[in-house]
């Protein structure tokens, strides 16, 4: 009679074989196919054939933890192990699966590599290629968390899944797929540019965005790719500038602010301008606040309020209610600390942000000013002038992006 951890993986099995369909297998520790719902044997070939059989069994005598295997092509496994007496006792496995389209291109590759002899089986082995279901990287892994609960009955992160290096497969020299570890090395390069506040970050920034997101989005509609890969990216940098010393509500902000941008984005042109923006500000606020190692703590704040909200009406007694000062001792000590009076320092921050909205919105010259408060289109004009040499209508025309 089966008992209840047999019939619990029973029904998980089935319930995996809704669409799309995906398979499980069982293992015996030697590596022996003992069970499956698959009706394809020929994936436990592939399986097989692309050493993830062995590779499952090392890591399963090691360690209990589940892992991800991945093959050639871009195919997945999750595997879970059972222990009994600190041994490994069985492998569950749950795939074959992809966490992207299947590039057709890479297929033709892939028969090249595999040296299918027979004609005959080529057909069989794209048809069956093809029938291998695309599956989310957060849905894939949350059916590894579900099958090891079912097996060990314990209770575990996606965190504490252990992943199998992607083997470098078949590949056109031209179209070659860069290493999702050469991404993360790159955009962990980025990220620390920001926490520095490195403005020599140029180099960095080409190099990285020569590699792909690294995060595996599945879409046919390229924009809307870049768009969900940048937004990804926006998360992270608003993360770091916080390490680098921004205060959350500045950091958020301005994240909150580009990712609206990018949620309106046409082309791919201008989601990369818009990247390219946002990762500038941030470097640029994280080293002029590590600029500011004089400031006390509230006046730093104040700057940081100010920059973040230029848009708002920023009053001497509502600035200084949000640093905990008077409205007089504010005023003293920012004049103190940064050589300049705050009217002025909120006008020269207005300007900067002006400078932003005509470079990359269709804003008109008088919305922009009555956005940042100025009293009028000819006082905003006097004042950009002042501050750029030129008037607003000249300089968007130098610089609109």
């Amino acid at each position: 009679m089966e008992n209840e951890k047999q019939i619990a993986l029973k029904r998980f099995s089935d319930a995996l074989l809704c669409s799309p369909e995906v398979y499980t297998w069982h293992y015996s520790p030697e590596g022996i196919l003992l069970d499956t719902n698959s009706p394809e044997h020929v994936y436990h070939r592939i399986f097989e054939h692309t050493e993830c059989l062995e590779y499952m069994l090392k890591a399963g005598r090691e360690d209990s933890r589940p892992v991800v295997l991945s093959a050639k092509l871009g195919i997945l496994w999750g595997a879970v192990f059972e222990w009994e007496e600190d041994q490994l006792s069985s492998c569950y496995v749950i795939g074959p699966m992809f966490d992207d389209k299947l590039d057709s291109d890479l297929l033709t590759d892939a028969i090249g590599y595999y040296h299918f002899d027979d004609p005959d089986w080529r057909p069989v082995f794209i048809r069956i290629m093809r029938s291998i279901p695309s599956v989310s990287s957060m849905l894939f892994l949350q059916y590894v968390v579900l099958m090891h609960f079912m097996v060990n009955g314990e209770r575990i992160h996606r965190s504490d899944i252990r992943f199998q290096s992607r083997e470098t497969g078949p590949q056109k020299k031209s179209q070659a797929r860069k290493s999702r570890y050469q991404t993360y090395l790159a955009e962990q390069g980025l990220l620390q540019m920001i926490r520095e506040g490195n403005i020599d970050y140029q180099n960095a920034l080409n190099k990285a965005s020569q590699l792909s997101s690294g995060v595996g989005i599945t879409t046919d509609n390229p924009v809307r790719r870049a768009i969900l890969s940048a937004s990804n990216f926006t998360a992270l940098c608003t993360r770091a500038a916080i390490e680098g010393g921004l205060t959350p509500d500045t950091a958020y902000t301005i994240g909150d602010g580009y990712l609206q941008s990018l949620i309106e984005c046409k082309t791919i042109a201008q989601v990369r301008e818009i990247n390219h923006a946002m990762y500038d500000e941030f470097i640029t606020r994280v080293r002029k606040e590590k600029q500011r190692p004089g400031y006390t703590r509230q006046i730093k704040n104040c700057v940081a309020y100010v920059e973040a909200h230029p848009e708002e009406e920023l009053s001497l007694e509502n600035l200084a209610r949000e640093v905990g000062y008077s409205p007089y001792h504010l005023s003293r000590k920012f004049k103190e600390e940064s050589g300049l009076n705050l009217r002025d320092y909120i006008r020269n921050v207005r300007i900067e942000r002006a400078k932003l909205l005509l470079e990359t919105t269709d804003l008109t010259i008088r919305d922009i000013a009555e956005q940042l408060h100025f009293s009028g289109s000819s006082h905003f004009a006097r004042i950009f002038k002042e501050q750029t040499g030129m008037l607003p209508g000249e300089y968007r025309n130098q610089n609109l992006k």
